[in-house]
């Protein structure tokens, strides 16, 4: 079969072998990814019926952002000054920095020293002027056998006193218990980033969640965090545009089976999981691909409104999405329903099809709502693709 252009490009891209040609692949992959969706700046959210009014605004941004240093500049093309450059030209309200960081650098006193020491320098470069983006330097925690974790907004310096290096090491699920109890969010990256067959070497590096993908032991750290993170990274957007896009001639793959999974868990977990996007970026492109429905344009509105699940990945005509029970109030993404047995549902946009539990229901005609008959005691999960966009879910008669 003949190669379209960009496709040749790609793969010359990414079987190029480290070294002088780096560069030209990062140039080579930003090309490619000129053409992904740019999603609309998000505007102040209006209800669907004119008599209510909405008390949150629509942030966008980025949660999974690399930048050298501290990541190499071999793995990682792109400086601070130019992260600020494109996150600014992008209309982006935020964005998490996650470079990596290795496993279990709890547990070394060097690796903790130097983790906090980039971590601090990273925090001194970020720009605070009114109307900057807000930038929240975090890590990407980097198991490379068990899978990757994002980690931002609590103070690492306080997980660290609480936690110490001999703590860690008798029991590892400490740090990050800890990390929780200091504000911090963490979120599960690409976690069904499976091997694909193909002659590009990186597309057959396993990078998932092995907890969703692979049958266990996991160790004490790994079971802990499947356990306590509060997001899965459903929308990453070098998956969705390179892999699943030239590979697997889908763009929608991963995204719709993530979701479809996060749809499964929640009832077997008995807790809320909310899907989050981020651009994994490594070069020269940034997008929203979160979009979060915050009470302040700040650092805690961000993670506040994300915990609570007032999200939509991909483009914010998804955040439009809202239910209510009979007679009561319309309940935006993360909201939860108790004690129903009919709910309704609406959004606002061009294209919009309902999930309850993964089923798709019938496609809402624009002005109209769908009624949903739920059962008193079973938890059901409930969302909406709306144009490009996917929101969080709404959960109803679930034990949480």
């Amino acid at each position: 079969m003949k190669r379209a252009p960009e496709t040749t490009a790609l793969l010359l891209a990414l079987t190029l072998l480290p070294g002088c040609g780096r560069s030209l692949s990062h140039h080579l992959l930003d090309a490619s990814m000129s053409s992904a969706h740019r999603p609309a700046p998000p505007a102040v959210p209006a209800a669907v019926l004119p008599e209510a009014k909405s008390p949150y605004q629509i942030l966008g941004g980025d949660m999974h952002c690399h930048v050298s240093p501290p990541d190499s500049p071999g793995h990682v093309s792109r400086g601070m000054e130019e992260t600020v450059e494109l996150a600014r030209a992008e209309g982006l309200d935020f964005v998490v920095l996650t470079p990596h960081v290795p496993s279990q650098f709890f547990q070394s006193e060097s690796l903790r020293q130097r983790v906090q020491s980039e971590l601090a320098a990273l925090e001194r470069s970020v720009p605070r002027g009114e109307g900057d983006p807000i930038f929240v330097v975090g890590f990407e925690y980097t198991d490379y056998h068990y899978g990757h974790v994002g980690a931002a907004f609590a103070d690492l310096g306080a997980v660290y006193a609480e936690v110490p290096a001999r703590a860690a090491l008798t029991d590892p699920t400490k740090f990050f218990r800890a990390f929780l109890r200091h504000g911090g969010l963490l979120v599960v990256n690409h976690p069904l980033l499976t091997p694909v067959d193909s002659i590009i070497r990186i597309a057959r590096a396993n990078l998932s969640w092995r907890p969703f993908t692979e049958p266990g032991p996991y160790p004490e750290e790994i079971v802990d965090l499947d356990r306590t993170a509060q997001a899965f990274e459903v929308y990453n957007l070098a998956v969705t545009e390179l892999r699943d896009r030239f590979l697997l001639g889908d763009t929608s793959a991963t995204l719709e089976a993530t979701l479809a999974r996060l749809d499964r868990e929640i009832p077997l977990r008995a807790r809320p999981l909310v899907p989050v996007g981020g651009s994994d970026s490594h070069s020269g492109h940034l997008r929203a691909t979160t979009f979060v429905l915050a009470e302040a344009r700040s650092a805690k509105g961000v993670r506040d409104g994300i915990v609570a699940g007032r999200v939509c990945v991909r483009d914010p005509a998804a955040c439009s999405f809202e239910v209510r029970a009979s007679g009561g109030a319309w309940l935006p993404p993360g909201s939860v329903i108790r004690d129903a047995t009919m709910v309704e549902m609406r959004a606002r946009g061009e294209a919009i099809r309902f999930y309850a539990n993964g089923v798709v229901l019938a496609p809402e005609e624009p002005g109209h709502t769908v009624f949903v008959p739920v059962t008193p005691g079973k938890c059901s999960v409930l969302r909406a693709r709306v144009d490009a966009g996917y929101s969080g879910p709404v959960y109803v008669n679930c034990p949480f």
